[in-house]
């Protein structure tokens, strides 16, 4: 069957391969057709129970007991909440060995493009925690999951990445045993090979927060674990890589560094020679979470060892994405309703000027993170109206979704409701610098623009969407929003 797989998938690749990316990675950002950098503002939505897709009206479910539906994606366009990080579980995928679930890709597909009607992007996630149900989580199918026979433990999340079978199951995947890689390579193949002529697909996240197995006492340090990420998580990356090329050489792929990156540890990947992307269109997709609050199911996300640690996350990570000619996203933050926690980093997603998807959009049952605290909703079952007003002021925020030259900086003060952007106009880009503006949320009363350089507003006054044209010379614009 892995035969045929690969022809399909290589008559795809030849009818298509030579389009345009609809996203690229060029110069440490996200770019469009046009030039412009982009900046995107979302959520993750990862239905982690079978069948691994949200109740939705979308697949026959009634509108009371729908988590993701048409109302949803109204919310995040009309909130400037462009992009969403969809869980796409390899156990949905491919169910038993080399047997793919083309209907589970079907309700991915009605997913994608529901929110493409809207303009939303969508990261494709293969997630996983804690590798299988059997260890309370999910991700990985029964049959890609070898234990050696190891009991499991029933210690909940994340205390079963410490016990002996779920380490068993890494350390199995590592090694390639059984021809794991090949399966996780086709695995993605297969996806790739669906989704890849899909405009709002801004990538592929190739698996969600690698747990080292047996070494990951090695990456608990502040200089992480550079044999791993070099000689294991690197090749396995490079080798899921080459496959989703062979069909796909447009999409970003963007690549996760070790779990134990989301608290500070070196990102080693690349320290030998840079990652070896066959589309050269690559970046990574980091989490930025503080310790104590992780070791706290989110209760701590604000002692006072949070700030030093989710800034240094943010340094390991652009120091490993210079290393390797990598963008960077930031797909996981939050968590938890503490909010300083949420502006903090949310602030220092702009500092660093990278894209975010907040974690997450709902609880959903999540049998692996932090139910009651984590989503945007008070009852996920009620939406809009149970929506946490204070997260929602911190996370709907007025900010540049497109910029016509070199972004410089920029930063929205969740108090003042000030916003200011400065970049270096590109005379070359003919299309606008975009920035979404909040107006009923933050601006009731109307909203002023100043500006400097070469650029000016042509969109009409406290439009939800604030636009600007260069004016035909280089320089520095600067823009401030404001009350």
């Amino acid at each position: 069957m892995r035969g045929i797989t690969l022809v399909f998938v290589a008559a795809v690749w030849c009818s298509t391969g030579s389009m345009a990316a609809s996203f690229r990675v060029d110069g440490g950002f996200i770019k469009d057709k046009a030039g412009r950098v982009l900046f995107f503002h979302g959520v993750n939505a990862v239905w982690k129970r079978p069948p691994y897709t949200p109740p939705s009206t979308l697949f026959g479910q009634s509108a009371a007991t729908s988590y993701f539906d048409e109302r949803d994606a109204d919310f995040l366009a009309a909130n400037g909440l462009n992009s969403v990080r969809l869980g796409v579980l390899w156990v949905g995928v491919e169910p038993g060995r080399d047997a793919f679930d083309d209907a589970y890709l079907d309700r991915i597909m009605n997913l994608v493009n529901l929110l493409q009607s809207r303009q939303i992007t969508v990261l494709l996630d293969f997630h996983q925690d804690m590798y299988n149900e059997r260890y309370q989580g999910e991700g990985f199918p029964d049959w890609a999951t070898i234990d050696d026979g190891i009991p499991a433990n029933q210690f909940g999340f994340p205390q079963n990445y410490f016990t002996p079978a779920v380490k068993r199951a890494f350390d199995n995947l590592w090694a390639n045993r059984d021809g794991l890689w090949d399966e996780f390579r086709d695995a993605w193949t297969r996806v790739a090979a669906r989704f890849q002529t899909t405009s709002n697909v801004i990538g592929y996240d190739l698996f969600n927060e690698p747990w080292p197995g047996s070494q990951a006492e090695t990456c608990a340090n502040p200089e992480g674990c550079p044999a791993f990420d070099s000689q294991t998580l690197q090749p396995f990356y490079e080798h899921v890589m080459a496959g989703i090329r062979s069909v796909d050489r447009r999409n970003i792929i963007w690549w996760e560094p070790n779990v134990t990156n989301d608290f500070g540890a070196a990102n080693n990947v690349g320290l030998v020679t840079p990652i070896d992307d066959p589309g050269a269109n690559q970046g990574i997709s980091l989490h930025d979470y503080c310790l104590a609050g992780a070791l706290s199911g989110g209760t701590n996300s604000d002692d006072p060892s949070c700030p030093a640690q989710e800034d240094l996350t943010m340094q390991r990570q652009r120091e490993a994405a210079a290393r390797n000619g990598s963008g960077r996203f930031l797909t996981e933050f939050g968590a938890s309703d503490v909010l300083t926690d949420v502006a903090r980093v949310a602030a220092l997603a702009d500092q660093y000027m990278v894209s975010w998807h907040y974690w997450a959009y709902g609880d959903w049952l999540d049998p692996t993170g932090n139910p009651g605290a984590e989503g945007m909703f008070a009852d996920d079952l009620d939406r809009p109206a149970s929506l946490k007003q204070a997260k929602a002021d911190l996370l709907i925020r007025t900010y540049p979704q497109a910029v016509a030259g070199t972004p410089q900086s920029f930063a929205f003060d969740p108090v003042s409701k000030e916003f200011t952007l400065s970049y270096l106009a590109d005379p070359s880009i003919l299309k606008p610098t975009t920035i979404f503006v909040p107006v009923a949320r933050h601006y009731p009363g109307g909203y002023q623009v100043s500006m400097t350089g070469p650029a000016r507003v042509t969109s009409q006054p406290n439009a939800p969407l604030l636009t600007l044209r260069n004016t035909g010379a280089a320089g520095v614009v600067t823009v401030t929003v404001s009350r």
